[in-house]
C-alpha cells in the first residue's frame, strides 16, 4: 500500500522547482547580456553582468568558466598592451594599461610586476639621464659609470647601451690616435759627426730640431757613432741614426721620443700591441689563419671556426699588414650557371614476311601403351600391319604466314640547368634506381637479404674550373645505361645492362655551347628459318622461307653551356703590390730619405675605387718649354650583351712619370650605366689618371665598370673629353660598342 505525501510539503517542492527555474533563467539573461556588452566594448558593465551571473546561487560551472575566461582574456590582452607601450617608452600608458587590468582582476601577478618594471625603468632612465648629463660635460668616466650600472639591472636598455658605446668609441679613438710629431720633424738638416757619442748626437739633434729625447736606462750614450747627412729632414735624419745604431723609438708626444734597444726584451716591454677580428665571409678560417702566421710572422692568433673568424694580436704595422693580405684573398667564389641539353635520338624497323612452318614432326602410340606410358608388346607387334597403332603429329597451327612492318622513333630530352661553384662537382641523374636483391647464407644464421639499388638512364658528371678571362674548362663525364634484359640466377635478381660512356675536359668561353656527338648505338639482325631444300630454290622458294629482319639505332648528343655568373675580380697593382717590412719587423714603413718636394696625392678612379695615393713628385716646369703633351691610351671590348658589365681601361704610359690626366668619358645613358661610380651628371664620368711614379715602371690602368641597360641590338660609342685636363692630352678616338643579344 503506497503512503500519500504530506499535504504540506507539495508546496514547498513546488516553490523550489519554481524558484530554481527562475534563478536559470535570470542567469542565461545575465550571460546574454553581458555578452552583448562585452561585444559593444563596455567592457567594466559587461564582466559585471557575467560575474553576477557566475555568482548568482546557485551557481553554474558554465557560467562561471565564461566568466572567468572572458576576465583573463580581457586582462591578457591589456597586460600584453602594457608591455608594449613600456617597451616603447611610454611609461604613463604602460602603468595606465597594468592599473586597468589591476581593476578587474586584482590579483593579476602579470599586471602587479608590469607596474613594478614601469617603476624600476623610471628610475634607471634617471640614472641614464644623469650618465648623458655627464657625457655632455665631458666626464666620460661618470657616465660610462652611471650607465653600467643600469646595464647590471636592465642588460636591454638602450640609452644605457649607446651611452656605453659611445664612451668606448671615444675611449678607443683616443688610444688609436697615435702621437703625432710636430711640423719640426720635416725641417731640412745637415750632420757631420765622425766617432761622436751617441748622447752627443742626440743632444745636438735636440737643439737642432726642438725635439725632445728620453733615452732608456740600456741605451749606452757613450757608443760611438758616425753620420754625414746633408739637406735631408729631420726624420729620416732620426731613422737612419736609430736604424744603425740598433735602437727604436716610441713617440711620447708631440716633440718628444723615447729612445730604447732594439731587443726582443725591450720590445715587449714598450712595444704596444693591438687586437683584430676578422669576420670572413668567402676564406676559411684555417687557411687565413696559416697565411698569416706564414707572411706576418704572428704568434698570437686564434681561429673559430663556427662563425669563421680569426683574431691576431700584433703591432699595428702588422696588422695593416695583415688586413690587406686578407683582403686579397677574402674573395667569393666564382660560380658558373651550366645549361645541359641532353638528347638522345633512337629509331628502330622490324620487318618480317614469309610463311613458318613446323619445326618437327612427332610420331608416337597412342593407345595399347603401359600405366608409364610405354608401348606395350601387343602394341609393337602390330606397327609392320595396316591396323598398327604408330601416329604423326605436328604443332598446331601448321603453317603461319607472317607479313610486319613495324618503325618506330624515339627522342628523349634532358634539359637540366646547374649552379655550380668553381672546383666544385656537380652531378645529374635523370633515371631510375633499380633494386638489386642479394641473398647471403651463413651457417647457424641463416638467409639474410639485402637490397642495392641499381642506377640507371642518364648520369652526367661535371666539374668546372672558372678562369679570370671569363672562361670555364669543364671535366665532363656522361654515362646513359639501359636495361636490356633481367637474369635469374640462384634465386638473386640481376640485371645485364648496355653502357655508353664518354668524359673529356673541354674549355669554352663564357655563353660558347659545345656539343658532343658520336655516341652512336647501330644494331642490324637477320633471321632466316626455311624447309630444308625447298627453302633455297630462286623463286618459288620464297614459299617455303620466312623473313625476321631488326635494326635499331640510337645516338646520344650532348650541348653544355656555361654562364659565369660571379667571377673573381682582378686586384690592382696597388692590391696585388705593396711593402711588406723587414724579416724582423713585418709590415714597417719602407726605410727612405724623402726628397725636398713634398709628394701630392691624386684620385685614380675607376670600379668605385677608394682614394689612393701616389707619392710621384712632378718635376717642376721649365719656363720657356711647353710641357710634352700626355699619351692616354684607352680600351674598351668590342660588344657586349644587354645586362652584361663590362670594363674600359684608362692608362698613362711610363714615358709620362708624374702626370695626371682629368679627363671625362661621355656615353648614352640609353644604353649604358656606370657601376660603382657617382657621375657628375647624366651621361658624363670624370676620371683622374695618373702616370707611374718613377719612369720605367708599368702602368696602372684606371678601370670604369659600366653595365649595358639597353634590351635591344644597337650601337653606341663612349667618347673621351680631355678638355678639361690641367695637362695637355692626346685623347685618342671614341670607342663603339655594338650590344648584341644572346
Amino acid at each position: 500500500m503506497r503512503q500519500a505525501s504530506p499535504p504540506a510539503f507539495r508546496p514547498t517542492l513546488a516553490s523550489l522547482a519554481a524558484a530554481l527555474l527562475l534563478a536559470a533563467c535570470a542567469t542565461n539573461t545575465d550571460l546574454k547580456s553581458g555578452q552583448r556588452l562585452l561585444s559593444e566594448g563596455r567592457i567594466e558593465e559587461g564582466l559585471a553582468q557575467l560575474e553576477a551571473a557566475a555568482m548568482s546561487q546557485p551557481r553554474r560551472p558554465e557560467a562561471y568558466n565564461l566568466y572567468i575566461t572572458q576576465r583573463d582574456g580581457i586582462v591578457n590582452a591589456m597586460v600584453r598592451d602594457g608591455d608594449s607601450l613600456r617597451l616603447a617608452g611610454e611609461l604613463d600608458g604602460a602603468e595606465a594599461r597594468y592599473r586597468s587590468a589591476l581593476r578587474f582582476d586584482a590579483n593579476s601577478v602579470t599586471a602587479q610586476s608590469g607596474i613594478d618594471a614601469v617603476h624600476r625603468m623610471r628610475r634607471l632612465n634617471g640614472v641614464a639621464l644623469d650618465a648623458q648629463q655627464a657625457l655632455a660635460r665631458g666626464d666620460a668616466e661618470q657616465a660610462d659609470r652611471l650607465a653600467r650600472r643600469v646595464l647590471a639591472e636592465d642588460s636591454t636598455h638602450r640609452a644605457a647601451r649607446a651611452i656605453v658605446r659611445s664612451v668606448a668609441e671615444q675611449k678607443q679613438k683616443h688610444e688609436a690616435a697615435e702621437p703625432q710629431l710636430k711640423a719640426a720633424m720635416s725641417r731640412q738638416i745637415s750632420l757631420e759627426l765622425r766617432e761622436a757619442p751617441l748622447r752627443s748626437v742626440f743632444e745636438i739633434v735636440s737643439r737642432t730640431g726642438g725635439i725632445n729625447f728620453v733615452l732608456d736606462r740600456e741605451v749606452k750614450g757613450d757608443q760611438k757613432t758616425t753620420i754625414f747627412v746633408r739637406d735631408s729632414s729631420l726624420e729620416d735624419t732620426i731613422k737612419i741614426l736609430l736604424l744603425t745604431n740598433q735602437l727604436e723609438r716610441k713617440v711620447l708626444n708631440d716633440n718628444t721620443i723615447l729612445i730604447y734597444p732594439a731587443t726582443q726584451a725591450k720590445q715587449r716591454e714598450y712595444q704596444e700591441l693591438s687586437m683584430r677580428t676578422f669576420y670572413l665571409a668567402n676564406a676559411d678560417a684555417k687557411q687565413t689563419a696559416a697565411m698569416i702566421r706564414a707572411m706576418v710572422k704572428t704568434r698570437d692568433i686564434f681561429i673559430d671556426e663556427k662563425l669563421n673568424l680569426v683574431i691576431m694580436r700584433d703591432t699595428p704595422e702588422a696588422i695593416r699588414l695583415a688586413e690587406q693580405l686578407v683582403a686579397t684573398q677574402d674573395l667569393g667564389e666564382p660560380e658558373v650557371m651550366l645549361e645541359l641539353e641532353v638528347l638522345e635520338v633512337a629509331s628502330s624497323l622490324v620487318e618480317e614476311f614469309g610463311v613458318r612452318y613446323p619445326d618437327q614432326i612427332v610420331g608416337g602410340v597412342p593407345s595399347g601403351s603401359s600405366s608409364d606410358g610405354s608401348p606395350t608388346f601387343s602394341a609393337l607387334t602390330r606397327l609392320g600391319s595396316g591396323s598398327g597403332p604408330l601416329r604423326a603429329y605436328v604443332a598446331n597451327p601448321v603453317l603461319l604466314l607472317n607479313l610486319k612492318k613495324q618503325d618506330g622513333s624515339t627522342n628523349i630530352l634532358a634539359n637540366p640547368r646547374i649552379r655550380v661553384k668553381n672546383r666544385e662537382k656537380a652531378k645529374v641523374h635523370i633515371g631510375e634506381r633499380v633494386p638489386v636483391i642479394t641473398s647471403t647464407a651463413t651457417p647457424d644464421i641463416g638467409i639474410s637479404s639485402s637490397v642495392n639499388y641499381l642506377e640507371t638512364g642518364l648520369k652526367l658528371d661535371v666539374e668546372p674550373n672558372i678562369y679570370l678571362e671569363d672562361e670555364v674548362a669543364i671535366k665532363v663525364q656522361l654515362e646513359v645505361s639501359t636495361i636490356l634484359e633481367q637474369l635469374n640466377l640462384q634465386n638473386t635478381v640481376s640485371y645485364r645492362l648496355g653502357t655508353r660512356t664518354a668524359a673529356t675536359t673541354l674549355r669554352l668561353r663564357d655563353g660558347e655551347t659545345q656539343v658532343l656527338a658520336g655516341l652512336i648505338n647501330s644494331e642490324d639482325r637477320k633471321n632466316f628459318a626455311k624447309v630444308p631444300y625447298l627453302g633455297d630454290m630462286p623463286v618459288l622458294g620464297q614459299l617455303f622461307r620466312n623473313n625476321d629482319e631488326r635494326g635499331n639505332k640510337s645516338e646520344i648528343v650532348l650541348l653544355v653551356t656555361p654562364r659565369v655568373v660571379r667571377n673573381l675580380a682582378r686586384p690592382d697593382a696597388v692590391a696585388s703590390q705593396f711593402a711588406s717590412g723587414t724579416e724582423a719587423s713585418p709590415g714597417v714603413a719602407p726605410l727612405r730619405l724623402g726628397s725636398a718636394v713634398a709628394p701630392r696625392f691624386v684620385l685614380e678612379a675607376g670600379g668605385g675605387a677608394p682614394l689612393s695615393s701616389s707619392a710621384a713628385t712632378a718635376p717642376p716646369p721649365v719656363p720657356g718649354v711647353a710641357p710634352q703633351p700626355l699619351a692616354l691610351s684607352f680600351q674598351a671590348p668590342p660588344e657586349a650583351a644587354p645586362g652584361q658589365e663590362f670594363s674600359v681601361s684608362l692608362s698613362l704610359p711610363a714615358s709620362n712619370a708624374g702626370g695626371v690626366a682629368q679627363v671625362e668619358l661621355q656615353y648614352d645613358t640609353a644604353v649604358l650605366a656606370v657601376v660603382g661610380g657617382n657621375p657628375d651628371e647624366p651621361g658624363r664620368m670624370r676620371v683622374d689618371v695618373a702616370a707611374p711614379a718613377v719612369a720605367g715602371m708599368p702602368p696602372a690602368p684606371v678601370h670604369v665598370r659600366f653595365r649595358v641597360v639597353s634590351k635591344v641590338a644597337t650601337q653606341t660609342q663612349i667618347n673621351i673629353d680631355a678638355s678639361g685636363s690641367r695637362q695637355p692630352v692626346l685623347a685618342p678616338g671614341a670607342a663603339t660598342l655594338n650590344v648584341v643579344p644572346r
